[in-house]
C-alpha cells in the first residue's frame, strides 16, 4: 500500500481504493482535505513506471499531467524492508524509481521526498542510509519519513502540505471529498474486489464500466449494473469461476465496499464480456472511461 493508503490516511476517509498490488490506480482523482483553518487539495495519481502497453503509458500520462498542476510535488518512496545494518548501507534506489525522480525533476519543480512504510525498518536507524541515498540523487526540499499504518510522521507530513498551500479561496465545499462522482467510485470499489479475488496477473487485464447508476429512495438503495471487460475468453471463464462462484464473492465484496463509502444499502448486478485487446487499444480504452480527466492539464 502507497499513495492511496497515505491518502486515505491524510483524509481519513476510505475515499482511494488502496490494495498490496503495484500499479492500481489507473486515473487521477482528488481528494479535498479541508480543516476549519485551510483546504488542501490532493492529487492522487498512477505510480511513474516503465510502461509498455497503451494502459500503462497512459497511466505514467495520468500521473506527469498531475505532477504538473499541483502546487507542492510530493514524490513517494516505499523504504526497504530492512533489519540487517549491512544490507542498509549497501541499499540503493531501483531502477524505477530513479526514473521516477527523474520525470518528476524535469519539471523543474521543486520536490518533496516521502518515505513511506517505515515501520519496515528494524530498527529504525536504518532510515538514515536510505534517506543518505536518496539525497545523493537530488535536492529535495524536504525528505519526511512516514507510516500511514502506524501515523509515524503524518502530523509532520500535515504540517509540510499546509505550509506549501498558496493562499487562495476555498475550491471545494467543505463535505465534499473527490472531484470523482459516486458512480465513479462503484467502479473503483468493483476493481478492488477483482484484486482481491483474482490472481496476480489478471485483474490487470480487467475494466469496469458502471452500465447504470440507480439511486432509489423508498427505501434507500442503489441499484447498480456493472460490466467486467476482459481480454479473453478464458479470463471470462477465471473472473465468473466454477459454477459462478468467484463472481459471486467479487459481487459481495464490491456492494459491501460501495454500502460503506454511500451508507446505503446496495444491489449490484455484474456481467463479464470479452473486449480483445483492450489494454493495448487507445480507442477501446478511451470507450471503457479511460481518457484524460475534463479540464486536465495536458
Amino acid at each position: 500500500m502507497g499513495k492511496s493508503t497515505l491518502l486515505n490516511a491524510l483524509i481519513g476517509a476510505e475515499l482511494a481504493v488502496a490494495t498490496r498490488f503495484p500499479q492500481t490506480t489507473r486515473e487521477r482523482q482528488l481528494g479535498v482535505w479541508t480543516t476549519s483553518q485551510m483546504q488542501a487539495v490532493l492529487v492522487d495519481t498512477p505510480g511513474i513506471h516503465r510502461a509498455k502497453s497503451a494502459l500503462n503509458r497512459f497511466m505514467v500520462d495520468e500521473a506527469i499531467r498531475g505532477a504538473r498542476s499541483v502546487d507542492l510535488l510530493l514524490l513517494l518512496a516505499e523504504v526497504p524492508a530492512l533489519s540487517d545494518p549491512e544490507l542498509a548501507a549497501a541499499w540503493e534506489p531501483g531502477e524505477g524509481a530513479r526514473a521516477a525522480l527523474e520525470a518528476l525533476a524535469a519539471l523543474g519543480k521543486p520536490i518533496s521526498l516521502v518515505l513511506t512504510k517505515v515501520d519496515r525498518l528494524h530498527p529504525p536507524e536504518l532510515l538514515l542510509p536510505v534517506i543518505a541515498r536518496w539525497s545523493a540523487l537530488h535536492d529535495f526540499a524536504a525528505v519526511l519519513p512516514v507510516s500511514a499504518h502506524t501515523g509515524v510522521g503524518l502530523d509532520a507530513l500535515r504540517a509540510h502540505i499546509a505550509a506549501g498551500l498558496p493562499v487562495q479561496a476555498p475550491k471545494f465545499d467543505e463535505d465534499q471529498l473527490s472531484d470523482r462522482s459516486m458512480r465513479w467510485h462503484a467502479g473503483e470499489r468493483v476493481r478492488a474486489a477483482l484484486f482481491r479475488h483474482l490472481g496476480d496477473e489478471l485483474p490487470y487485464a480487467c475494466a469496469v464500466t458502471i452500465e447504470a447508476f440507480k439511486e432509489q429512495k423508498r427505501p434507500p438503495k442503489d441499484i447498480i449494473r456493472a460490466t467486467i471487460h476482459v481480454e479473453r475468453e478464458s479470463q471470462k471463464a477465471m473472473v465468473i469461476g466454477k459454477g459462478g462462484q468467484t463472481i459471486k464473492q467479487i459481487s459481495i465484496d464490491a456492494r459491501r465496499a460501495i454500502s460503506g463509502l454511500t451508507g446505503r444499502a446496495c444491489d449490484l448486478f455484474l456481467n463479464v464480456t470479452v473486449t480483445a485487446n483492450w489494454t493495448r487499444d487507445p480507442a477501446l480504452m478511451q470507450r471503457l472511461g479511460l481518457h484524460e480527466a475534463v479540464g486536465g492539464e495536458s
